[in-house]
């Protein structure tokens, strides 16, 4: 790949050979090289690296496979031709051929998939899509390892798959499939009690991670141990089963609804004479706008009854046309969740929307089960999802009239009959409190027979026990004019039954329910509303309480309150009816500039120290939370994270750029240490822009170093090199010494990630020497503390402990508890270099105290690996993993790939210790496959050394040799002197024992 050009020439080619024969748009192209921050001429950019492409191509013999069309460029080469698709295909048709009982067949053909596999895929290409591709690949890799393990198990080969199996487990710990082919292996080796240990193992990380217990099969397998069963009864069927899945949600009894019911049956179960349906579709629909009618309710307790005449099982999913803050579901994530309710593993999942079909129709085609699709937003979303010819029965619910699918019964849900409206009323209201039969038969046809606004008005009246029904009756009768003002063509009588409980509410409830339509979060606090409402916050508050007494209001959790989705939309519909266009602006302007300054004086609280420009801070009439101390602002801003997020989107789409550019540089600390960069690089991207239009050159400045800052978090490191540099620019144009010293600061960070020490130590001693003459302690601190990890890592301990005792000292100084944490995670793996293991897990203790309060979740992972790099392997290492594990899957959901690479190495020492070899060198080469693929030069060094140790445990001498060598060059390119000296002494020494522990995890330099 290195002889095809630059790192974005080579994703070109890339993002060509994914769809290898077929065209891929400019815009696709555009979007897979820059994700969402394209160039200001991304086809001329484009054009550019096809033209440089081609000319290498010619130049190596490759001719010229790259055609254009219309907008589109094609690799004109077979899909056979590419790795990737070749591996595919290898896969699928090992996995035809193991069906159809040739297993060696099988197994030589997934033995020539595997020599298509080089490492991490797209090696140190960047971007959300090569991420994605990545994780596509990784997925299909296991998939084709579950499908030689289960051949092995079936040929008896169980003492050489423990150690394969025992690492994959390790990586996906909840996973039910990997864990029962390692208690079958492990069993059929005669490891009994090891088998049961992998079962209670894998049942505490399900309850702990998931909440769930082990599903039947792994709970059938454990019980087949715990009987001594014959090892063949373990075994895996050749022809696997799906599940027959019971997914109902709970439900409510249902009042009435038993002709609808009758129908239901009718069209769904043929005579016995008649010949079986090739489909039944039934859509549950109301006139339009009549939410609330109850079709969910009647197509769960239609497919209970139902269940008897479908063996197969049931199998129910939300669509989520109508759930707020969430999008309808995608075809994709759809079919993806019915076919794992199956009981189809992940694994075995195709990664593209023809694949999944395939196989969704396949499941169904010979079995009679009954789906529920609740919540249709429209034919479209569902066409993908009904099968061919297929016995199951489809019940579908939606708030539309669904047209254009064949085979429909059409049926529509209108409100109930009088009797089982009076009846329903009265299973809400209780018998005593509604025995005037007249007073209830006229409530119930004022809420227009809806069985949504019955409930609502009877639980008003289960809540006032001062309440009558003729009382009751009379409100209801004074809000006749007002429901009709409030129907819409859309929403029809809806309105009508919601505007019964919004008549009795106060002038000021009813602002607070309107106005709360308005907001930019699934939920909000008080503060928010009062601002939204421009109402004092103790008069909200009781607003608030109010709608929560009436369940016209939900607390989801302590103090944050949200609306149920039919009722936000009626909330939605009275702010749009009854507020003209400027009373919205003002309401969402009064919003904005709260979470602005909610937000500064949040950041200021929790990053007290942080640079900032010189200009007015924002301001807001209204109050904010009591926050008592930073932790507490921090679970405010995490609490409105998508809210605060929602706000700068709405600011820079609405032409409110300064104000999208104030909030991105108020929220840039917090996003940053709770991993939110890809949200980050978007809004500093425009709040850079924005700044530059204006001519406000301090701002534009700090905000290049938060984009920097993002950028650089994502691995992004060519163009974080860009933002800081242009940052330092500015500042020196300005003469803003601290903005350009903390650019300075985070060149010698980037630097260091990318493992050029040199060059990082001689950005690192130009910022102390910018602080120094400052005389800012805590700046100055915090440049002691970068050098001394950059010492560390160049192998001289003296100056390193030295620099890491005077950042104490500052941190101490300004009583700065978590930065001073910091510096003792760092000065913990220094003394763990230098064999000071006791030491350096009293200062780890020490940390993860501190950071319990007020560290970042990536902060508390990094110490907890350090804290296992002091155990001891054997004696400790059930522990030591744990640790390991808990931390790498914090860092996997961070993205945070370097992290992640230094713990995969030091579970790889830890098992290297315990004599696992094995399964120490796959956690390096993971290891390897990560550091390499976010250029991390120093990661990669100590993986190839580990790694190349771990090999020679195992006879392999020549990978153990060139691993070694590569690990010398590595270090020598970095300029770390310690680890090549380490590798060379391996090297010299590699007929001997290896002698070598590399050392531990750091918090990175910041």
């Amino acid at each position: 790949m290195d002889a095809l050009g630059s790192v974005k020439e080579r994703l070109t080619l890339a993002a060509l050979g994914a769809d290898a024969g077929r065209p891929v748009s400019h815009d696709t192209l555009i979007h897979r090289l820059w994700d969402d921050n394209p160039p200001a001429r991304p086809s001329v950019s484009l054009h550019s690296y096809i033209a440089r492409i081609r000319r290498r191509l010619r130049a190596i013999g490759g001719g010229e496979p790259i055609s254009r069309q219309a907008h589109a460029y094609t690799l004109d080469v077979r899909p056979d031709q590419v790795d990737c698709h070749r591996f595919q295909l290898l896969i699928t048709r090992a996995r035809s051929l193991s069906d159809s009982g040739d297993d060696q067949g099988a197994l030589r053909v997934l033995r020539e998939a595997d020599g298509l596999w080089h490492g991490e895929p797209l090696t140190g290409l960047p971007g959300l899509w090569a991420e994605h591709i990545r994780s596509v690949l990784r997925e299909r890799h296991l998939s084709a390892q579950l499908i030689r393990i289960g051949i092995e198990l079936r040929g008896g080969h169980f003492a050489e798959l423990v150690p394969d199996l025992a690492a994959l487990l390790e990586e996906h710990p909840t996973d039910e499939l990997l864990a029962g082919q390692l208690m079958t292996a492990t069993y059929g080796c005669g490891r009994q009690a090891d088998a049961l240990r992998v079962y209670d193992t894998v049942r505490r990380r399900l309850l702990e991670d998931l909440g769930a217990d082990p599903g039947k099969a792994l709970t059938r397998l454990h019980e087949l141990i715990l009987d001594g069963a014959a090892v063949h009864r373990l075994l895996p069927r050749t022809e696997p089963t799906a599940a027959a899945p019971q997914s109902l949600p709970s439900y409510s009894e249902l009042v009435g609804r038993e002709a609808e019911l009758a129908v239901i049956m009718h069209n769904a179960v043929p005579l016995p004479t008649a010949p079986p349906a090739a489909r039944t579709v039934i859509a549950l629909q109301t006139v339009s706008g009549m939410g609330g009618v109850g079709k969910s309710l009647v197509a769960l307790h239609a497919a209970k009854r139902l269940s008897s005449f479908f063996p197969d099982g049931i199998a129910y999913l939300d669509l989520q046309a109508h759930s707020p803050g969430r999008e309808p579901l995608a075809a994709e994530t759809a079919l993806t969740s019915l076919i794992r309710t199956f009981g189809v593993p992940a694994t075995e999942l195709p990664h593209d929307l023809e694949g999944l079909v395939t196989l969704w129709r396949s499941l169904l085609s010979n079995r009679r089960a009954v789906i529920v699709l609740d919540d249709a937003t429209s034919p479209q979303q569902l066409r993908p999802l009904l099968p061919g010819a297929s016995p199951s029965l489809f019940i579908v619910t939606s708030r539309r009239r669904l047209t254009g699918l064949p085979g429909i019964h059409s049926i529509q849900l209108d409100v109930l009959p009088p009797k089982d409206a009076i009846t329903l009323f009265r299973s809400v209201a209780g018998e005593d409190r509604t025995l005037q039969s007249a007073e209830v038969a006229e409530i119930v046809r004022l809420t227009g027979y809806l069985p949504l606004a019955i409930e609502l008005a009877a639980g008003r009246l289960a809540s006032r026990p001062t309440w009558t029904t003729a009382h009751l009756l009379r409100r209801l009768t004074r809000g006749q004019g007002r429901l009709k003002e409030i129907r819409d063509g859309t929403r029809g009588e809806i309105g009508r039954t919601f505007d019964i409980s919004y008549r009795a509410l106060t002038n000021e409830e009813r602002t607070v329910f309107r106005f709360f339509g308005l907001r930019f979060g699934p939920d909000a606090d008080t503060y928010g509303i009062a601002a939204l409402t421009d109402l004092p916050h103790d008069i909200t508050e009781d607003a608030v309480e109010a709608l929560l007494n009436v369940h016209l209001a939900q607390e989801p959790e302590p103090e944050r309150y949200t609306l149920h989705d039919l009722l936000g939309e009626y909330s939605r519909a009275l702010v749009m009816s009854e507020e003209t266009e400027s009373a919205r602006t003002e309401a969402i302007g009064r919003v904005i500039r709260f979470y602005l300054h909610a937000s500064d004086i949040a950041d200021r609280m929790i990053y007290p120290r942080g640079l900032r420009p010189d200009r007015p801070s924002p301001a807001s009439p209204h109050p904010l939370p009591p926050w008592d101390d930073p932790q507490s602002a921090r679970r405010w801003l995490l609490a409105e994270r998508t809210a605060l997020i929602a706000a700068e989107r709405h600011c820079r789409v609405a032409g409110r750029l300064g104000e999208a550019a104030a909030l991105a540089g108020a929220l840039a600390a917090f996003l940053d240490d709770e991993g939110y960069s890809a949200d980050a690089q978007r809004m500093h991207a425009s709040a850079v822009q924005h700044w530059h239009t204006t001519g406000e050159r301090q701002s534009e400045a700090h905000a290049s170093i938060d984009l920097g800052n993002a950028l650089s978090h994502c691995g992004r490191y060519d163009e974080a090199r860009a933002a800081y540099q242009e940052a330092h620019r500015t500042a020196t144009d300005i003469g803003d010494t601290e903005a350009g010293a903390e650019a300075l600061h985070q060149l010698g960070v980037l630097h260091w990630n990318t493992g050029r020490l040199a060059q990082a130590l001689e950005f690192q001693q130009e910022t102390l020497r910018l602080r120094s003459a400052s005389g800012d302690v805590w700046q100055i601190a915090r440049s002691r503390n970068n050098l001394g990890i950059t010492h560390l890592y160049l192998g001289n301990f003296q100056e390193a402990q030295e620099n890491f005792d005077l950042a104490l000292a500052g941190f101490r100084k300004v009583t700065d508890m978590r930065e001073y944490a910091h510096v003792l995670n760092n000065l913990s793996d220094l003394y763990l270099r230098m064999g000071r293991a006791d030491s350096a897990r009293n200062f780890l203790e020490e940390v993860l105290a501190v950071l319990s309060e007020s560290g970042s979740p990536s902060e508390r992972a990094v110490t907890q690996v350090n804290l296992a790099n002091t155990m001891n392997s054997p004696e400790e290492l059930d522990t030591m993993m744990d640790l390991y594990q808990e931390s790498l899957a914090t860092f996997r959901r961070l993205g945070a790939r370097r992290n992640a690479s230094d713990t995969l190495h030091a579970m790889g020492v830890a098992l290297h210790a315990a004599g696992r070899f094995a399964e120490a060198a796959v956690r390096h080469e993971h290891a390897l496959d990560m550091a390499r693929s976010v250029g991390a030069a120093h990661e990669e060094a100590q993986a190839l050394h580990s790694l190349g140790l771990t090999e020679h445990r195992l006879g392999q001498s020549g990978s153990a040799v060139a691993h070694i060598t590569q690990a010398v060059e590595a270090a020598d390119r970095i300029g770390a002197a310690r680890e090549a000296a380490q590798a060379r002494e391996s090297l010299a020494e590699l007929q001997g024992s290896p002698i070598i522990r590399l050392g531990a995890q750091r918090i990175a330099p910041e």
